[in-house]
């Protein structure tokens, strides 16, 4: 029973929400079923097991027993008390969510509509003019409030045309404008985010897309109004570049710190994933930029310091390993593997979490030259097509570095991959690193140590293609022929 859907939801609920959502269900309003004098009951044992024993079973006949005591048991009845139970978790996460503080201007539009509807003019006028005040008063312009401002002048626009005097503009040029800021707002923040995922996945471009990357234009009128458009357009343009340089991590980096007082946390987050996303593009032009190496990680240091990496207290899997990938180039060993612990147990995702963290844990293990450790911890494959890849190579980097039999098996095997499977599902740029990797590590392995000329010559054809896979280590194996 501990992995049905009614365990899922309680287990992401903390400490506080187990107690209120018990109590949540002494409410009749939303404990309406016909199993409501057992869900809470039910909710409470469920509770009261992951908290004391998380790791037993939970059997069905004792849940029942506990519920219905004597009775004997019918087919179905406990399911059912199980579905209202998920019911009203629902509803109380809906409801939690609601109410939240940051949800004020919501509950706000919604009351003025409530008292428009059932004639209470003044609660009404009252509630539209809080409502003006919040979005005066708000501290960012970013696309939530000019979607709130689109909503805010289109119910000023409604009554205004069911109480159409034959006066005035019914609030008609309001409601463009705040829809115009909206839309080139959201159309600039999307572009910009498919010109990156353009850079790391293989799409077909729908041609309706690539007119506007080609042909986009911003009305200087909505640039005045919005910081949030004015640095999204500079990303924009740094994105639609073939390849990034140095100059654009300066130029975005200022342009922050300029605006940084008037953009809220949420849209800040944002621009710095963009900041260091900008770092690692011109690092895989320029893979012995070690100033880069260093900015990249001072940018994640800064970053992880003020909760931008975080989403709601977690982490991608993607932004896990490349915290500890970018501690590892600087030698900040002993910080990697502190920030790897620390976080093990705040990954997005489900089943995947321990794998994540052992992926991750290995590529550090490898790093410190602990290769049979590596391979113990290793997991033997991943949804997430970066950490499958990460595995084949650590897999491959190991058996040189030990010089095993088995070196020859997992180049060819890793091969076949690329050759067979790779082209459906890999990026072209991302393919281009894979394979070569593979061919200089063919390179490697057929060459005699101490052979300086073919040394040096493999080496350059290294330093010549930026894009292979594990690019310094490539380079530093090729280097090592010649001692």
């Amino acid at each position: 029973m501990v992995n049905t859907q009614l365990f899922e939801m309680i287990r992401a609920l903390n400490e506080e929400e187990r107690s209120e959502v018990i109590q949540f269900a002494s409410i009749t309003f939303f404990n309406a079923g016909r199993m409501r004098a057992n869900v809470g009951s039910l909710i409470g044992i469920c509770v009261a097991h992951l908290e004391h024993n998380p790791d037993d079973s939970l059997e069905k006949t004792n849940v029942y027993s506990a519920l219905f005591q004597d009775e004997t048991p019918v087919s179905g009845k406990l399911e059912k008390v199980f579905v209202e139970a998920q019911k009203l978790i629902r509803q109380y996460l809906l409801a939690k969510y609601y109410f939240r503080e940051q949800n004020e201007f919501y509950q706000t539009f919604d009351f003025a509509e409530i008292a428009r509807v059932k004639g209470l003019e003044g609660k009404y006028k009252q509630s539209m003019t809080r409502l003006i005040q919040m979005q005066e008063q708000a501290p960012a312009k970013n696309a939530i409030h000019f979607h709130q401002q689109f909503q805010l002048e289109t119910a000023i626009h409604y009554v205004e045309s069911i109480e159409n005097q034959y006066r005035g503009d019914i609030n008609i040029p309001n409601v463009l404008h705040a829809t115009e800021m909206y839309y080139q707002i959201r159309k600039v923040t999307l572009l910009s985010r498919y010109l990156l995922q353009l850079k790391v996945a293989k799409l077909e471009t729908p041609e309706f897309i690539q007119e506007q990357i080609e042909n986009l234009q911003v009305p200087e009128r909505c640039l005045e109004d919005s910081e949030q458009l004015k640095i999204n357009l500079e990303i924009f343009k740094a994105m639609r570049k073939e390849s990034l340089e140095s100059s654009d991590i300066r130029a975005l980096f200022n342009l922050l710190k300029t605006y940084e007082p008037k953009l809220d946390d949420e849209t800040l987050q944002e621009f710095y994933t963009y900041l260091r996303n900008f770092a690692v593009f011109v690092l895989w032009s320029d893979r012995e930029n070690y100033d880069t190496y260093r900015l990249h990680f001072e940018l994640l240091q800064d970053s992880l310091k003020r909760g931008y990496l975080h989403y709601e207290g977690r982490l991608t899997p993607t932004r896990y390993l490349s915290i500890i990938m970018s501690a590892l180039m600087v030698n900040k060993f002993d910080w990697a593997l502190e920030i790897i612990e620390a976080n093990k147990n705040c990954l997005h995702g489900e089943n995947e979490d321990s794998d994540i963290y052992r992926f991750t844990k290995a590529r550090y293990l490898f790093a410190m030259g602990e290769f049979a450790a590596c391979l113990d911890i290793l997991p033997d494959n991943s949804p997430y097509i970066e950490f499958f890849l990460l595995g084949k190579r650590l897999e491959i980097m190991v058996y040189y570095e030990l010089g095993s039999e088995l070196l020859q098996f997992k180049l060819d095997a890793f091969k076949a991959y690329l050759s067979r499977t790779a082209r459906k599902v890999l990026p072209d740029i991302l393919r281009e690193g894979q394979t070569s990797f593979i061919n200089f590590l063919y390179q490697l392995v057929a060459s005699v140590p101490g052979d300086k000329a073919r040394s040096d010559r493999v080496a350059k054809r290294i330093r010549e293609n930026k894009h292979v896979a594990e690019w310094h280590w490539v380079l530093e194996k090729a280097e090592a022929l010649k001692r």
